[in-house]
């Protein structure tokens, strides 16, 4: 049998060879669009571009009617500089193997953030975060339960943490008290499929940092709006469209039927 020796040899002529100046041996390294550092990975430098000179650049700014030039005004440039320095300045940190990972939950404006991430009190900052999680900016449901998506939030850092680390997380915070959490533990099945198989610790208390200052202050509930029995009052229906911007209310009071009719724009009429 040809040896893998000699077979390497006869591939050595055809396959591609890297160049020894190519190989990068100490940071910062660049790879896939990011610079990697000793420390921390952040974005290669950002540009913007901010001149409009063909269609497809004035198309990419929205569905306008383009009647005339478009000019970006001295207002629109600054905020455009301004993002672009943030965006620049964004990093996250490369894991540290010794620290158990943490999987943070932050309600800010009651818009549910995961945060994965290291936290160590002997650091300069604290926290470490080694990825932003986010839901999908389009939500499945017209009117999504502030506990639904937190639900949803978990289960996504879980499976992300399985694909960066083949792990899962070693604490979950939730904001929330421990008796809201254990109610919606015991009568959720959503809030139990999510932390199925999750073996570490839940704590309800984020801890002292910048970041998490404005999912501290923030006071919700885990328990569903909604009654597993019937409530005691009258059957409303409703229906609306998005299109028009109507919507219309009925229900049964004694024996006449009510009905409440509005406009979006416009103040509400009430006909018996």
């Amino acid at each position: 049998m040809e040896s893998f020796a000699s077979r390497n040899a006869k591939f050595a002529n055809v396959m591609p060879m890297v160049a020894p100046q190519k190989v990068q041996q100490q940071p910062p390294w660049k790879y896939l669009g990011v610079k990697i550092l000793e420390w921390t990975i952040r974005h290669q430098e950002v540009q913007f571009v901010q001149s409009v000179k063909t269609l497809n650049d004035a198309q990419k700014l929205g569905t306008l009617i383009l009647k005339s030039p478009r000019e970006l005004t001295p207002e629109a440039r600054k905020v455009l500089e301004e993002v672009q320095q943030a965006v620049s300045a964004c990093q996250v940190y490369r894991i540290e193997p010794s620290i158990d990972v943490t999987v943070f939950i932050t309600t800010p404006d009651l818009h549910p953030t995961g945060i994965i991430g290291q936290w160590n009190d002997d650091w300069t900052d604290p926290m470490h975060i080694l990825e932003w999680v986010f839901l999908p900016h389009q939500p499945h449901k017209t009117a999504t339960a502030l506990f639904e998506l937190i639900v949803r939030l978990i289960i996504k850092c879980r499976q992300r943490c399985l694909q960066l680390m083949g792990a899962n997380p070693s604490k979950i915070i939730v904001p929330v008290q421990r008796e809201e959490f254990d109610w919606s533990y015991a009568n959720n099945v959503s809030l139990q499929s999510a932390l199925e198989g999750f073996s570490g610790q839940i704590t309800y208390h984020l801890p002292s940092h910048k970041l998490l200052q404005v999912a501290k202050n923030a006071q919700f509930s885990l328990r569903p709006k909604n009654s597993q029995e019937p409530v005691q009052g009258p059957t409303v229906f409703t229906d609306g469209s998005g299109k028009t911007g109507k919507a219309i209310v009925t229900w049964q009071d004694g024996s006449e039927c009510q009905v409440w009719k509005a406009m979006r724009m416009g103040q509400p009429n009430w006909l018996n």
